[in-house]
């Protein structure tokens, strides 16, 4: 019988095979997607997973197309409007680590319902705001609901298989962050369609309990239909004897220790973290430079926002084409194309600051590839770690967070000329994209999996997928057994080794079912996770 929410766990090994609606691989993670399905326990989980994200970010950000009106109520000063700006991303940076965490041990359900539920407060407080103090503070723990990004992405990497997991991560995020786009159209006009019945200064506060009572209807249903992992839930896994509880120090130690977690957390600093910096910022670049009112201004960034419905998707998408035609490193070959594309097309955005028509032809440009860079890079992201998957994404997530507040604290806290110096806004935009490339040459080309290969180099040559994963367990924790969690990953993730080598593989028949080889407890073949010299 198939899993289903409140029901026990089905056997994983003692038993008959739960059935599911999708083909599902050794872990009954889905093997394919279907957008048009609620079924349990992949797809209905999936569309609550991006709903819940998008509804984040359209509180996030929902006062941003505002501030001109929020302005004027409280006499806010545009230093200040910027400074909430910052300091709404700057608010995740711990959120999301500890969101991390909270995936590991409780599970996605409960670690969504806890943050939007805590989140929904702020946000219907906003309502309430009256003065810059105040609107800041409300910013610092709206922005903390970002933080869900690593529940989305967590989420996804435990329903999904290796094969598909570039684009449901890609699809979930991308279709979540169009919530930035999506407010800077609704929340002007519906503030427009409320001070038809109250003054303008109330409206906006009016507004406000939009984002907040979607927070309290998504909270509820996700609790109540959602499943934690295709097996069930986690508190009836770990009741049951079916999962280890999590060890988070040693989870912790795993993610912050493995390098190609930082070099990622780079590369997503200057993918989805310049386009939370932007989030905030294209709307009052267009009033400024080209002479706009709050609306049209707002519809235009809004295009910037809305390409998450196709651009991010479409990056996870092709990360796992090349994943299948050549392993892992077409997937590092896809991420450092859309970075460094990203960053060359943010600079001649800033270079055509005269002319309309180019300044909206690169913006979508530049939205096409820092999003599906940040599509390309959890592409990669559910490889680097199978024992602390959700410390990874968080870690890596919080990278994204940092680089919004250094982009926006560096390239726009300052503009126009407030502080210690002035750049001109275009300006700003052309050395961001001088960092962005640098990031992709300096971020991207130490990722290397010895397995796999990397940018530039191969693999090692009799390295494997349990060699790798095995080694995040201690000897103690090997000798007893436990490393075994993760062979069905191991097995599955051969897929990233390439067609050429997979057909050389007698492990990896054309059947597709699992060749079984003893496995010795506490045997790593001498080979672990860490810096290994490649063979080109």
């Amino acid at each position: 019988m198939a899993t289903t929410n409140g029901v026990k766990p089905v056997p994983m090994a003692d038993g008959a095979p739960p059935k599911f609606a999708l083909p599902v691989d050794s872990e009954y993670k889905a093997k394919a997607m279907n957008l048009f399905s609620l079924s349990r326990p992949h797809m209905l989980s999936f569309h609550l997973n991006w709903v819940a994200f998008f509804i984040t970010f359209l509180a996030a950000f929902a006062s941003a197309p505002l501030v001109p009106i929020i302005r004027d109520s409280i006499n806010l000063e545009q230093h200040e409007a910027n400074i909430a700006g910052v300091v709404t991303t700057a608010s995740t940076v711990f959120a999301r680590v500890f969101i991390g965490v909270i995936c590991d041990r409780f599970g996605p359900r409960y670690a969504y319902g806890y943050l939007l539920a805590a989140c929904a407060i702020p946000v219907f407080c906003m309502a309430v705001v009256r003065n810059a103090i105040g609107y800041i503070i409300e910013r610092v723990f709206i922005g903390c609901s970002l933080a869900s990004f690593v529940v989305c992405q967590f989420w996804s990497s435990i329903m999904f298989s290796p094969n598909v997991v570039g684009m449901s991560n890609a699809i979930a995020g991308g279709w979540g962050n169009a919530g930035g786009g999506v407010t800077q159209i609704v929340m002007p006009y519906m503030t427009e369609g409320i001070a038809k019945h109250v003054p303008e200064f109330e409206a906006w506060r009016w507004a406000f309990f939009l984002p907040g009572g979607l927070f309290i209807i998504i909270t509820f249903l996700i609790l109540i239909l959602g499943q934690d992992c295709p097996q069930g839930q986690y508190s009836e896994l770990e009741r049951t004897g079916k999962k280890q509880k999590s060890k988070i120090w040693r989870e912790m130690y795993n993610g912050l220790t493995n390098y190609r977690m930082w070099g990622l957390a780079a590369c997503y600093a200057y993918t989805f973290g310049v386009e939370l910096a932007l989030d905030n910022a294209l709307a009052p670049y267009f009033e400024k430079n080209f002479g706009f009112g709050i609306t049209k201004a707002a519809n235009l960034a809004a295009i910037f926002g809305m390409l998450n419905f196709i651009s991010r998707p479409l990056g996870g998408y092709i990360s796992d084409l090349c994943g299948r035609r050549w392993g892992m490193r077409g997937r590092i070959w896809w991420l450092f194309f859309v970075v460094a594309g990203g960053g060359v097309s943010c600079s001649i955005f800033g270079v055509l600051h005269t002319s309309l028509p180019g300044t909206l032809v690169m913006m979508i440009f530049v939205g096409f590839f820092l999003e599906a860079g940040c599509g390309a890079t959890y592409g990669v992201v559910p490889f680097v770690s199978r024992r602390s998957t959700g410390i990874v994404c968080g870690l890596v997530s919080a990278g994204g967070a940092v680089g919004g507040v250094i982009n926006q604290a560096i390239f726009f806290l300052n503009t126009p000329a407030k502080g210690a110096y002035t750049l001109e806004q275009y300006m700003s935009f052309q050395w961001m994209g001088v960092v962005i490339c640098a990031v992709a040459c300096f971020g991207v080309a130490p990722i290397y999996f010895p397995m796999w290969g990397g940018l530039l180099c191969g693999p090692v040559k009799g390295a494997t997928e349990e060699d790798y994963y095995y080694a995040e367990y201690t000897p103690a924790e090997r000798e007893a057994g436990h490393h075994l969690a993760s062979s069905n990953f191991a097995f599955e993730s051969r897929s990233m080794r390439g067609l050429k080598r997979l057909a050389a593989d007698p492990m990896f028949p054309a059947t597709g079912h699992k060749v079984e080889k003893p496995v010795t407890k506490g045997a790593t073949n001498g080979v672990t996770n860490g810096d290994v010299k490649p063979v080109v």
